[in-house]
């Protein structure tokens, strides 16, 4: 099995060596992809920003720092499903009535949006919750109205890894975008976070799903700490302050352990890469690896698209006040 491995690797090698058009190919232009023009338009528009690349440069070191710290975010937030739900928790918590103890999160309304945008399952959505209590980041609460409904409140060391992923996403932004000072507003207007989520998920609601217009990136964003090995592989490419095709050393041990996967598990991932032209692994253990215009190409079409939803979600929050208004679930 390993020499066949080996042997198949090496043939993919010499086809993306001989096939000149495969091995520079870029992939789809980001004006054909099934998202709304405005989207289209501002991502369009930050990749010409010139400090595009250094807000790509710094979300990958912010967020990879996270991660490395807490493992338990690859298990809660590395995958795409998991990620919206999370953050659809916070948007419904943010939202609720304050006057109707029956409003905000709860179990079944987090199974409701995961089936009505094909997220997940019941089960799944379940297992998500029961991670995020045995972990210490919720807590249930019985409504006063109606002791059958149990409602999801983040507790404080919930509340404290949300605030830390928020900044995560704000501070980059804030490089690409001066109406508003995203941090500023953050620490001064403690609904600001609640409008910020509340938005995100309705503009995701109205078509800026982004994951489902781009099938080349499930590979990263359909499995644990996809994004972050982008991240991780981004670092290393840019280390020398440029962004073109280069090879880089990212070890898979050094990988596995630094964001709580097995070897196994980032090896696989990486050839599955090399399968889809984005890489050419060209020594064993990820000593080596051939980073290809595709690759580049998918990781800045997919960071601006991202950027654009939260920069219009961000100016939104910033430009209102008050809770959030609540969401259409």
């Amino acid at each position: 099995m390993l020499i066949a491995r080996i042997l198949a690797r090496k043939e993919r090698r010499m086809v993306h060596i001989q096939e000149d058009s495969t091995a520079q190919s870029v992939g789809r232009s980001i004006d054909d992809l099934d998202l709304p023009r405005w989207l289209i338009k501002d991502a369009k528009a930050l990749q010409a920003h010139p400090f595009f690349n250094a807000a790509l440069r710094l979300q990958a070191e912010v967020v990879t720092e996270n991660f490395e710290k807490t493992f338990a975010l690859t298990r809660l937030i590395s995958e795409e499903a998991r990620y919206l739900i999370c953050i659809a928790l916070l948007a419904m918590h943010h939202s609720r009535d304050p006057s109707d103890p029956s409003s905000g999160a709860t179990v079944t309304r987090l199974q409701a949006f995961a089936q009505r945008f094909g997220l997940a399952g019941p089960n799944r959505v379940a297992a998500l919750v029961a991670l995020m209590k045995h972990l210490g980041y919720l807590n249930e609460v019985r409504a006063s109205s109606d002791r059958r409904i149990k409602r999801l409140e983040p507790t404080a060391r919930g509340f404290a890894i949300a605030e830390a992923m928020t900044i995560v996403t704000l501070k980059p932004i804030q490089l690409l975008s001066e109406t508003y000072r995203y941090l500023e507003k953050m620490a001064a207007d403690q609904d600001f976070v609640g409008r910020y989520y509340a938005e995100n998920i309705r503009l995701y609601a109205n078509g800026a799903r982004i994951v489902s217009a781009l099938p080349e990136y499930h590979l990263f964003a359909m499995q644990n700490a996809g994004r972050e090995v982008m991240f991780k592989l981004w670092i290393a490419l840019t280390n020398n302050g440029s962004v073109k095709p280069a090879t880089v050393s990212c070890s898979y041990g050094e990988l596995a352990r630094s964001l709580g996967v097995s070897r196994g598990h980032i090896r696989r991932m990486i050839e599955k890469g090399e399968e889809q032209g984005l890489f050419l692994v060209q020594a064993p253990g990820g000593q080596a690896i051939q980073v290809l215009p595709g690759f580049i190409h998918l990781h800045q079409t997919m960071t601006s698209l991202e950027y654009a939803q939260m920069i219009r979600a961000a100016d939104i929050a910033a430009s209102t006040s008050g809770r959030a208004e609540q969401v259409d679930w």
